[in-house]
């Protein structure tokens, strides 16, 4: 498991608890706090608490659990001159 490899997963689902991480990779969850934690010190990953219990099918984890959101950076506008 890399950096590389949370970070697609995070692109590709654009959020997941640290459990879904964790079970994901196949890794501790305390090696998936610390990846997850790489990505929020880079600006790339918000925390966010869950906000239901779980039996929703939404994929929003355990009830208490956060939710680790990939954060899509837009490129600005670029005003084209001639």
């Amino acid at each position: 498991m890399m950096l590389g490899d949370i970070r697609d997963y995070l692109q590709q689902q654009g959020q997941a608890s640290l459990n879904q991480v964790a079970v994901h990779f196949d890794i501790a969850p305390d090696t998936a706090r610390f990846a997850l934690g790489y990505w929020q010190k880079k600006g790339r990953v918000q925390e966010q608490a869950a906000s239901c219990g779980g039996g929703c099918g939404s994929g929003c984890g355990k009830a208490g659990e956060p939710l680790y959101v990939w954060v899509r950076h837009e490129q600005p506008l670029r005003w084209m001159t001639r």
